[in-house]
């Protein structure tokens, strides 16, 4: 690293715990938080939800790690009270969690667009989302039952069906932070992989402070269910790392925010600096499969880091470990460090743990949980123990290696004045692996500040493919948003009998895999969202197109995937089959009818059927939204780091923007950029109904190959445009939650900023469809994208869209006129543009583009 970053201020919420202080002597007094889940979780009995063997519709644990008696506070934040009263739990945890981080850091002096937000989040229903698609459901279910059903106004608030990117730009707003905002779905490597991209804004000097962490409050149910399918639940009901008792894992909920600075600026501003990042290192498993990790993808992290730290393995006192409980997968991170420090011919002794033992799997929040602990544990100079330790598994051969597990707490002892040093892994679901190192904060008399300079890459689109509604190629898709389209939208047929208010979309009703073309068995292929299909197919046309579909190795470790996506709220449906058995019986009581236990039976199992299939072992893994990168991962065998990113409509461009900075930063030489949403889902509609002025949906994907455009140009590949600049900006907007034209303006300054130009080189604004697009009065030409409101792939259909009239030399038609040639004299420049997307989060990016 160019320079250290500094973590200057905590927040968090955790299970057991009213706060830090509690959390902390759970730790070191070992205390399992682990508690009977009651009926006020799950909506339904636990006692007729259990049951000890693997079965449909059934858990094999009645116990997780959950957050009780919490008090949330809604005063002082820039957002109506009233409002978030309204909001999930989910959105509050992380406010009350971020409010004490900024809180706990010196802030005054801060200039608050230039902080940003990036937090780990799991895509997966939240409660409220659940219910919300229950209201929905059920009513239309009654209709059918009854000849006599009045209609009800759902009472859940709309806005909780935006679970995925939502959270990041409501503390945004909540702060009144202007650098923008966004989430990632890593697995449960998500938090130490914001940790890593909030790092990378602050040493490229487009922020001055950063919010990182994760946040992990899903429907609880949900995760309990999808887990015992995947026989990964303790049905003890107890986390025990390492352990020869150890049968799996706990799951829990929580958040962790935390504070970065630029070491240098946390020392001029007073701050309380808790530690140092000394290296983070990331990749993707080549080898395994989905659910099972691979040492070498592990080893190759761990390397990472210690590289970029210039450390050895035994620097490190302490390491917080992923230690989910699972024997096996422990097993495999325990010969992980061993090889490492074999690797490496060191000798010493060094402390393992995992905090899953006190507050379980926190999944995207994992990593959250681990930094808090290693924090604090540096702060009280205590070395941790792990709860629920007795003896080491089998799995392991603890005596014979460096490492030790405590049982209770010791004093982190250092000889003379070398600081405390520890590492803390992350690994996930795909085989997404992350690995970081701290370091003890000691005063230091001086540091150097360092300058930071723009440093503009051009990065060159090598390959792309498209599909929307009936577009089902690339060109298809460039004749219609070029050349306008005499196909009709049509009106939804999946809506479950809904009534479609005249509203059409351009929709695909089918997406077709030919069998044996991915690395996927036909049962796990046929049990995935479409979502994670129609990804996957367009991803690999892509590749095809910039003949990458085979990678050499040296290319598999550097190559990444970076996919925007939304909540598919299909995931929904599995909460509202478990509900009919509660459902049924205030239906026969309405109906007068009575049956008996037999008749009941059979009639819960009909509606149940209706609803949709029972949550299986693969299709959890088929539901999960950070597994639409893995998939990519898997079968193009990708090395790199590979996860999805969600602020909504500009899901796809802060995609894009990760992926632009990981070549730029030559940590990558392709990557895999994409959005993918079917945003025509009746639920997802009544959304942007309720909020936007939305003409119709439309469902698609859409993937870019990319590399620096020096490369491309060595390896004679073809260019379709350059991406010169990014910039994002987040001004609030909560209150209509729309972008205002502060953050729109921003973003646009931001980007010509980073692309090193001016306003009044750009030729033609094109902005996505909506009904808060921007007027620059600089740019004289303005297009909107007007082939429907495809969700989280809004922001990068306009991007592809884009592309086709720089290459085609075409500006696209409207209503009132077609399209026209794009005439530039060379002398003048190439033909450049610029992309604006706002979002329904309060965020706003933009993109500048050049012909090639």
């Amino acid at each position: 690293m160019s320079e250290r970053i500094a973590i200057v201020g905590i927040g968090g919420v955790f299970p057991g715990a009213h706060n830090l202080d509690e959390f902390w002597q759970n730790i070191v007094n070992v205390k399992d938080t682990a508690i009977e889940v009651q009926a006020d979780r799950w909506r339904l009995e636990p006692d007729e939800l259990y049951s000890p063997d693997l079965a449909p519709d059934k858990v094999n644990s009645r116990r997780a790690c959950l957050i009780q008696n919490f008090a949330f506070d809604p005063t002082g934040f820039n957002i109506d009270s009233e409002l978030l009263k309204r909001l999930d739990p989910m959105y509050q945890i992380l406010l009350y969690a971020g409010r004490d981080a900024w809180a706990d850091a010196k802030t005054d002096t801060l200039n608050k667009e230039r902080v940003g937000i990036i937090i780990g989040n799991i895509v997966l229903p939240t409660e409220s989302s659940s219910l919300f698609s229950d209201e929905i459901f059920k009513q239309l279910f009654e209709e059918q039952l009854f000849t006599e059903s009045k209609r009800q106004t759902e009472t859940t608030d709309s806005l909780n069906r935006y679970v995925a990117g939502l959270p990041g730009g409501l503390l945004a707003k909540a702060l009144g932070l202007g650098a923008g905002a966004y989430t990632l779905d890593a697995a449960c490597a998500s938090s130490l992989y914001s940790l890593k991209y909030a790092v990378d804004e602050l040493l490229a000097g487009r922020c001055d402070a950063m919010l990182a962490g994760g946040l992990s409050r899903p429907d609880c149910l949900y995760t309990q269910m999808g887990f015992s399918q995947l026989n990964a639940i303790s049905k003890t009901g107890r986390c025990s790392p390492f352990d020869s008792n150890a049968d799996g894992l706990v799951v829990g909920e929580g958040a962790g925010i935390f504070i970065l600075k630029r070491l240098g600026d946390a020392i001029n501003q007073g701050d309380h600096i808790y530690a140092t990042i000394e290296g983070i290192g990331l990749s993707n498993d080549i080898e395994g499969n989905i659910m099972s990790p691979d040492s070498e993808g592990q080893l190759r992290a761990m390397q990472s880091a210690y590289a970029k730290a210039g450390w050895l393995p035994d620097d490190v006192q302490h390491i917080e470990c992923h230690g989910t409980g699972t024997p096996v997968g422990d097993g495999v991170e325990f010969n992980s460090l061993n090889n490492l420090w074999q690797s490496h011919n060191v000798v010493g002794e060094c402390v393992i743990g995992s905090v899953k033992s006190n507050v379980g799997h926190l999944l995207t929040a994992a990593g959250a949980a681990a930094l808090m602990k290693t924090l604090l544990a540096m702060k009280y100079g205590m070395l941790p123990p792990t709860a629920n330790f007795e003896s080491p598994s089998n799995k392991i051969d603890l005596v014979n290696s460096p490492f030790k597990v405590l049982s209770e707490a010791e004093p982190w002892d250092i000889d003379g004045d070398k600081p405390r040093r520890a590492a803390i892994s992350g690994f996930g679901f795909g085989g997404i692996n992350a690995h970081v190192l701290l370091q003890e904060y000691k005063e230091e008399k001086h540091v150097e500040s360092v300058t930071i300079t723009n440093h503009s890459t051009d990065i060159a689109i090598v390959g792309m493919d498209t599909r929307l509604g009936p577009w089902n190629d690339q060109q298809s898709f460039d004749d219609a948003a070029l050349l306008g389209t005499d196909k009709e939208a049509i009106a939804p047929d999946n809506w479950w009998g809904a009534n479609t208010n005249n509203l059409k979309g351009h929709l695909i009703n089918d997406v077709d895999i030919p069998l044996g073309r991915y690395r996927i068995p036909p049962a796990e292929l046929k049990e995935m969202l479409p979502q994670q299909l129609l990804m996957l197919e367009v991803a690999a046309n892509a590749l095809n197109d910039a003949k990458l579909s085979e990678l050499s190795p040296e290319q598999q470790i550097s190559t990444g995937v970076f996919i925007g996506i939304a909540l598919d709220m299909n995931t929904t449906n599995f909460h509202f089959r478990w509900m009919q058995k509660k459902y049924a019986r205030e239906w026969l009581h309405r109906l007068g009818i009575q049956l008996n236990d037999n008749e009941l039976s059979e009639w819960i199992e009909r509606l149940r059927t209706a609803c949709g299939p029972a949550l299986s072992a693969n299709r959890t893994m088929g539901a999960l939204g950070g597994i639409v990168a893995s998939r990519i991962a898997r079968a193009f065998r990708v090395g790199g780091p590979c996860f999805t990113v969600s602020a909504e409509e500009t899901s796809g461009l802060r995609a894009l923007e990760s992926g632009v900075r990981a070549l730029q930063q030559n940590e990558l030489d392709q990557v895999i950029v994409g959005a993918v949403d079917l945003a025509s889902d009746l639920r997802a509609v009544k959304g942007y109904i309720a909020k936007r002025d939305m003409d119709y949906a439309a469902d698609g994907a859409t993937t870019f190959i990319l590399k620096r455009h020096d490369d491309a140009k060595r390896d004679a590949d073809k260019v379709y445009a350059l991406i010169k600049g990014i910039g994002a900006a987040s001004a609030g907007g909560i209150d209509e939650f729309q972008s205002t034209e502060t953050a729109q303006v921003l973003s646009i300054q931001n980007a010509c900023f980073d692309a090193d130009c001016h306003l009044d080189s750009i030729d033609q604004l094109f902005s996505s469809s909506g009904d808060n697009e921007v007027t620059i009065p600089a740019i004289k030409n303005s297009h909107s994208f007007t082939l429907g409101h495809s969700g989280a792939a809004n922001g990068l259909m306009t991007v592809a869209s884009t592309v086709s009239a720089l290459g085609s030399h075409l500006l696209p038609g409207n209503k009132s006129s077609s399209a026209r040639y794009w005439l530039k004299d060379r002398i003048a420049g190439p033909r450049r543009s610029l992309v604006n997307s706002t979002s329904v989060d309060g965020n706003s990016v933009s993109v500048v583009l050049d012909a090639a």
